[in-house]
């Protein structure tokens, strides 16, 4: 199984993100425009989105432009729940809550009205295992979603620890990695 994770394009910079549902920017939009252009070529059987508006609109781009059926939203692959921080503007965000950051929570800890970095791995940790159960080797699966998403991923895919600490693998807005999986080695 060939699976492309693509990062959704640029959306607003100066607002926490999380599940926040701001849209593209200008930038983002021709960020995704350039990333559909380099799969134009790949055939894909599935294409797996977050349903935040940021992924929603990536997606939609992806599908015109790549002439793809349909798109599965999926909620299981919004980015962390960072509860009363989503959306809000970052220096209100700082006001409010001081030095509150994905990297600063304990494992257990909740952000307010959230979830914790522990039952962030574990939501994309089942629903990443469901993924890999329901497709066969010879499926190209795309799926659009967030830095966070990828992160525990990749750490699933790679047998590396996942932190909430520290980022191990990068994936800048609108653009892509390819995972190759082979379910019976």
């Amino acid at each position: 199984m060939k699976v492309y994770l693509l990062r959704h394009g640029q959306d607003t910079l100066n607002k926490r993100g999380g599940w926040s549902n701001e849209p593209l920017t200008s930038s983002g939009v021709e960020q995704i425009k350039k990333a559909a252009h380099l799969l134009v070529d790949v055939k894909f059987d599935a294409l797996l989105s977050s349903d935040l508006l940021r992924a929603v609109e990536t997606a939609a781009i992806l599908r015109s432009k790549l002439n793809l059926d349909n798109v599965t939203y999926c909620r299981e692959l919004r980015e962390v729940n960072n509860g009363l921080l989503a959306g809000m503007d970052n220096k209100i965000a700082e006001e409010r809550f001081p030095d509150l950051y994905w990297n600063t929570l304990k494992w257990d800890e909740k952000y307010p009205e959230g979830e914790s970095p522990k039952e962030f791995y574990e939501r994309i940790k089942q629903y990443w295992n469901r993924i890999i159960k329901e497709n066969d080797n010879e499926r190209s699966i795309m799926i659009v979603a967030h830095s966070g998403v990828f992160e525990v991923i990749q750490n699933l895919v790679y047998g590396t620890e996942y932190s909430n600490k520290k980022q191990r693998y990068k994936i800048k807005t609108g653009e892509f990695v390819v995972i190759e999986l082979n379910k019976y080695d």
